[in-house]
């Protein structure tokens, strides 16, 4: 009994001292970045209020209408930032690890051994570390995209009814992240070309129920124009912050280019199902719009990579059994050890944000507040109000444009600026170039390099 124990132990040593060095990395990486504060300050609303704001209401820019379609997300991070950054930073790092845990598990039922799943986890690391280290609304579709992978992979394996788990899985996801249109994609793209030939009844119910998951949220039938929204705002048109193109002068970008090239080339070793090669080009199509769908794009990628790197003689045999709880017990040591250095970074930058915070509401008290990304955000937390900040889709498109305006420094700026009382920018920026020669504003001097221009 102890041999076989042992054996067992033995099994996944080296995906265990991968998934320990991933947490040990995004321990000593992990950033809270844009797209993720609005969230608390909107969820905190709500649960102050208890009613379902219409619009963004932290913001003076006009956003009547904005359909609610987050409202689970934001609530959740709403209870998560009772801790603090702290505690959104444990959330994002446990999502990573659990769905870096469901990508090992998906590697290994593929057929891959306990090497090659430990040397693709390392891969996918390296390349999706733009995704991974940084806390962004993004984090909550990193478990269902792995989930929905191994659930569509098993089936076109062996088709069952456990295929009616997508449009429930699809209906909570759709309240957490706009990436679930990515995996109906690729849900639908196996409906199609794997199971629609077999069980052509059901595989059409699956898919329509799936697709009416979709409007499962407090924002209903006006879901769609949500969607539209988000795919349409001026960021995505002018191909700016999250939504611009893979760059070879950004070095993430490079990273992930470079394993998704890497990944694809063992994954294409060996032959994919049809519907994997529809959904591959699909997912290649969306990287190539905007680098960060690229992480998607590994993560298919992850499982046929592992098996495409077993040798040719190992072919055919059974994957390696999992190991026993022992060594499970020194991994979660480990990541909980991990955990802690993370919560002690986050305690500095916590405080920077709070300080800045009460030096804006006492300098500007009670008045409308432009500021960049991502500081917005923390000052709409803190409880000042703001012009405009994420999401950026709730606002009209002018309003848009003048607000990324702002944050690159250009003359559009004008009309952001018009609307506000009070204008922070980070000294040395073009932004705070522009304030300079803009008559009839005050300037005052805050701490971290920050100026504040107050209407005179």
């Amino acid at each position: 009994m102890t041999g076989g124990r042992d054996e067992q132990d033995r099994t996944c040593r080296a995906v265990g001292a991968s998934l320990f060095v991933s947490g040990l990395l995004l321990a000593l990486l992990i950033l809270v970045g844009a797209d993720l504060l609005w969230l608390v300050a909107m969820g905190d609303h709500v649960r102050a209020t208890g009613t379902v704001p219409d619009g963004v209401p932290f913001a003076a820019a006009s956003s009547e209408g904005w359909p609610p379609a987050l409202l689970l997300s934001e609530l959740v991070l709403s209870f998560v930032h009772e801790a603090g950054l702290a505690g959104l930073l444990v959330w994002h790092y446990l999502l990573v690890l659990t769905a870096l845990g469901l990508v090992a598990v998906g590697a290994r039922l593929r057929g891959g051994t306990d090497l090659t799943t430990a040397l693709v986890l390392g891969a996918l690391l390296l390349g999706g570390i733009a995704t991974f280290g940084v806390v962004r609304l993004q984090s909550f579709s990193l478990v269902p995209f792995a989930i929905v992978l191994i659930l569509v992979r098993a089936q076109h394996a062996r088709p069952s009814r456990a295929m009616w788990w997508a449009p429930a899985l699809v209906a909570i996801w759709g309240n957490l992240h706009g990436s679930v249109l990515l995996g109906v994609c690729v849900i639908g793209a196996y409906l199609l070309f794997s199971r629609l030939r077999h069980r052509l009844v059901e595989t059409l119910l699956i898919g329509i129920s799936t697709l009416g998951a979709l409007l499962l949220n407090p924002a209903g039938w006006r879901t769609p124009h949500y969607y539209l929204g988000v795919l349409r705002n001026q960021a995505a048109a002018q191909k700016e912050g999250l939504w611009a193109a893979p760059s070879l002068t950004n070095p993430f970008d490079v990273l992930m280019i470079v394993a998704a090239v890497v990944l694809g080339g063992c994954a294409l070793r060996h032959k994919l199902a049809p519907w994997e090669y529809v959904a591959l080009a699909g997912l290649a199509v969306a990287t190539a719009e905007a680098a960060r769908n690229g992480v998607w794009l590994l993560l298919f990628l992850a499982a046929p990579a592992a098996y495409g790197l077993v040798r040719a003689r190992a072919l055919g045999r059974p994957p390696p059994g999992w190991p026993g709880l022992r060594p499970l017990i020194v991994l979660a040591v480990g990541l909980g050890i991990c955990g802690g250095v993370l919560v002690q970074r986050s305690q500095a930058r916590s405080e920077t944000d709070t300080a800045l915070a009460a030096e804006v509401r006492e300098s500007a008290p009670g008045l409308v507040v432009l500021a960049p990304e991502p500081v917005v955000e923390s000052l709409a937390v803190h409880g000042v109000r703001v012009w405009l900040a994420n999401p950026l889709d709730a606002f009209g498109q002018e309003d848009q444009s003048a607000y990324l305006d702002f944050m690159s420094g250009r003359p559009g700026m004008a009309r952001a600026v018009a609307g506000s009382d009070a204008v922070l920018v980070e000294a040395g920026t073009p932004a705070a170039a522009q304030m300079a020669g803009t008559p009839g504003f005050d300037l005052t001097e805050l701490s971290s390099e920050w100026l504040l221009y107050l209407r005179s």
